[in-house]
């Protein structure tokens, strides 16, 4: 019987310490979008307003925005292994302090938010240390492969997470948010262990830098003052910005357009958007040839902008056909969009030299869940005054646009995307 690290798609899995970062980013991942869905679900059903939902994803996400630089700086500057374990025992304790609130019917808008920000800031500096370790992990061969795999445990973690945790909704032993809460506890403090069993020793070139400031500035220069990082990192920006905010937006679409009382079906939302992802990021770590994987980015790229289009039509549909329909739309936009993330990713991993790796990663994460805690924000309070069908449509139309327009003036970008992938 053959092992899964002979088929190509999980080659890198066949790397120990690799194999312990992806099982772990995965039951991270599951950790974070049960905590999503849970907290979201119980803000909407306790206040009733989406903006309230928008203020706490806001939360949760601003700190990417405020101290990315600093954790970059941080993870290139002490052992990565030793800083990724520490900030996931954090992430286990708030977790559990949450899920204790709710439990408890002890959720007030300004704990969670400040509970929302602080998990936040632990996710600010775990995902680039995480992140950090990988081209360490394997051979730089194997890097695409490696990074698509890793983002296939972090998108496909919202499948599994809510796979999960959505049966247990149902149940009338507790609610169905404090359910996902107790998930999201288990998953991280599973993830735990497994960060623990790695090995690698892994530090960048500000392990000898005295000045934090300049070290920080050297990131940013770099990322401005390289032409092809900046085009790619603003890219990431727009796509964030337009059509990776919908999280605040979600579970008003599957109260009103889906007749969701429950959570349930908001639960298959972000379990079929995981599932999507899963999937866009195994096809594409099994892509062979440059040629291919540059045609993946291109089809993921148009295919972020069309499908929000399409899910915002699903109202016109009847009630059983939306759901299914939505389903479908939402499957595809995941698959897009996880695929697009991970070609960008293994873009910047592959330009970066590894000394400034962690402080150009926090950069890259900065404008994007920096964008998204704002786009989140904006999307979340404009739900309770515009159809939010009109946002999905209007978002993904704009992202078409300015995508298009991209491709079609920016001859050197389109030549560096098939020597980059």
């Amino acid at each position: 019987m053959k092992s899964i690290t002979n088929y190509r798609m999980f080659d890198s899995l066949k790397y120990k310490d690799f194999r312990m970062t992806w099982i772990s980013n995965m039951l991270s991942g599951c950790s974070y979008w049960t905590f999503s869905v849970g907290l979201s679900w119980l803000i909407l059903k306790e206040t009733d307003n989406s903006a309230n939902v928008g203020i706490v994803i806001f939360a949760s996400m601003l700190p990417f925005l405020l101290v990315s630089p600093f954790a970059g700086y941080i993870s290139d500057k002490y052992d990565r292994k030793s800083l990724a374990l520490l900030m996931y025992i954090f992430n286990s304790i708030f977790c559990l302090v949450l899920f204790l609130c709710a439990l408890f019917n002890f959720y007030p808008l300004i704990l969670v938010t400040l509970i929302s920000f602080i998990l936040g800031t632990i996710r600010t500096f775990q995902e680039p240390t995480v992140s950090s370790l990988i081209p360490n992990q394997v051979p730089k061969s194997n890097l695409l492969n490696a990074i698509t795999l890793n983002a296939a445990s972090r998108h496909g973690s919202r499948f599994f997470g809510l796979l999960i945790g959505s049966p247990f909704i149902g149940l009338n032993i507790m609610d169905g948010g404090q359910f996902l809460l107790l998930f999201s506890f288990i998953f991280q403090f599973s993830s735990t262990y497994f960060i623990y069993k790695i090995q690698t020793v892994s530090s960048g070139e500000s392990a000898t830098d005295s000045d934090i400031l300049s070290s920080i500035f050297k990131g940013i220069k770099y990322i401005y003052t390289n032409g092809l990082i900046f085009v790619i990192i603003l890219t990431v920006a727009v796509h964030c910005a337009l059509v990776m905010s919908y999280e605040s937006i979600l579970p008003i679409f599957a109260q009103n357009a889906l007749n969701d009382n429950s959570g349930e079906y908001l639960g298959y939302l972000v379990m079929f958007f995981g599932a999507g992802s899963l999937v866009g990021n195994l096809i594409l770590s099994n892509a062979k040839t440059s040629k291919i994987k540059a045609s993946l980015f291109l089809m993921s790229s148009l295919g972020s902008g069309i499908f929000p289009v399409l899910l915002g039509y699903v109202v016109y549909f009847s009630d059983i056909s939306s759901f299914y329909i939505s389903m479908i739309c939402i499957f595809f936009v995941g698959a897009s969009q996880a695929s697009f993330m991970s070609v960008t990713t293994t873009m910047v991993q592959k330009i970066v030299p590894d000394g400034i790796r962690g402080r150009i990663m926090s950069l890259y994460l900065l404008h994007a869940g920096g964008i998204m805690a704002f786009g989140n924000l904006i999307f979340g309070a404009l739900a309770d005054y515009i159809d939010y069908n009109l946002l999905f449509r209007l978002s993904g139309l704009a992202f078409l646009v300015y995508f298009i327009f991209l491709i079609t003036t920016q001859k050197k970008f389109r030549t560096d995307i098939i020597s980059l992938v």
